[in-house]
């Protein structure tokens, strides 16, 4: 609060207090206090507030904005929560979830962009589900990219394996 605002409310409170204060008892035991006297209230003298000047602060400097554009953002985490690295999946009926863990959050104008056979695999969010992936073994791997299509952060390469039964490989 500046000494002006300050200034202000003790100015707006000074005829409260000019008032006078009143106590009193009601019929059930409970004690009141009012600045309006009623029957049977008695004016009590209240201490003087305590008052101290607050020390000055200095204001806090504005941004750097010119260094927080150099300066590339890192994340803390970005890593695969599934497929982890040689997880075997087996009889998927070809699909295979993917699951990446991030933090913190994804930043505004940044992206996560997913490759999988070479391709990037559209995804929103931090999951998705990969389809017609059968038998073999497979490598996955996510980059996050800024505006400028840079890469900020990878997770990855993950080498998972897709197995299914059959009269060679028996449950």
């Amino acid at each position: 609060m500046t000494r002006l605002s300050f200034l202000i409310v003790l100015a707006l409170l000074a005829p409260l207090a000019a008032a006078g204060t009143y106590k009193w008892v009601d019929k059930d035991g409970n004690v009141h206090y009012s600045d309006t006297p009623v029957k049977g209230a008695e004016e009590v003298d209240l201490p003087e507030p305590m008052v101290f000047d607050a020390p000055d602060v200095a204001p806090l400097p504005p941004p750097d904005a010119e260094a927080a554009e150099t300066e590339p953002f890192n994340y803390k985490t970005f890593a695969f929560i599934s497929p982890k690295q040689d997880q075997v999946f087996w009889n998927t009926a070809g699909t295979i979830p993917v699951q990446l863990d991030l933090e913190p959050r994804l930043q505004q104008g940044h992206e996560v962009q997913l490759y999988f056979r070479g391709e990037r695999i559209d995804m929103t969010g931090l999951g998705t589900t990969l389809t017609e992936v059968y038998r073999g073994a497979w490598t996955i791997r996510a980059v996050v990219v800024g505006p400028d299509g840079k890469e900020i952060a990878t997770a990855g390469p993950v080498t998972f394996h897709v197995k299914q039964h059959s009269i060679a490989n028996p449950p």
